[in-house]
């Protein structure tokens, strides 16, 4: 069909703030939130936002709102997650891979849940045969395990 996009890779590194920006400009040329979210879900797929969220957004968009960005939200900043707090359980981690959550954050004064969400969001760690290993492997990790495997 002409004129639609198939959804791909390419068409799926939308930020919030393009999305947004799509929104406005979809308000512009005077099309509803259920036209707008449908061309959302033909372009992004299960990556666009809820019908909800679009609605939401043709509002503020029809009531005026230029500004795209995310309003400050109230309530304390997550600290945790800080890099002084990251290095912290990078240099445990480096003394010993085996430690259990509840041993790292003891050594460093945080919370379990706090220390979980460090170790698996930011440093991208998962606790496998009681060690915190990569998640992903990089490419030179594969390709050795593939030369390693045809050696066998």
């Amino acid at each position: 069909m002409a004129g639609i996009i198939e959804s791909s890779p390419a068409h799926q590194n939308f930020s919030r703030y393009d999305i947004r920006v799509i929104i406005k400009f979809s308000v512009i040329l005077g099309k509803d939130a259920s036209c707008i979210h449908k061309d959302l879900v033909t372009v992004l797929g299960e990556n666009s936002p809820s019908i909800q969220t679009v609605r939401k957004w043709v509002k503020a968009v029809s009531e005026g709102r230029d500004d795209m960005e995310d309003e400050p939200r109230p309530g304390r900043p997550l600290t945790a997650c800080g890099d002084a707090n990251i290095s912290k359980v990078l240099v445990l981690l480096s003394d010993d891979r085996r430690k259990t959550c509840e041993e790292i954050s003891t050594e460093t004064s945080m919370c379990r849940t706090s220390m979980f969400r460090v170790l698996t969001n930011k440093l991208n760690k998962n606790n496998k045969f009681s060690k915190w290993v990569p998640h992903l492997l990089t490419d030179a990790q594969k390709e050795s395990r593939v030369n390693l495997s045809r050696n066998f």
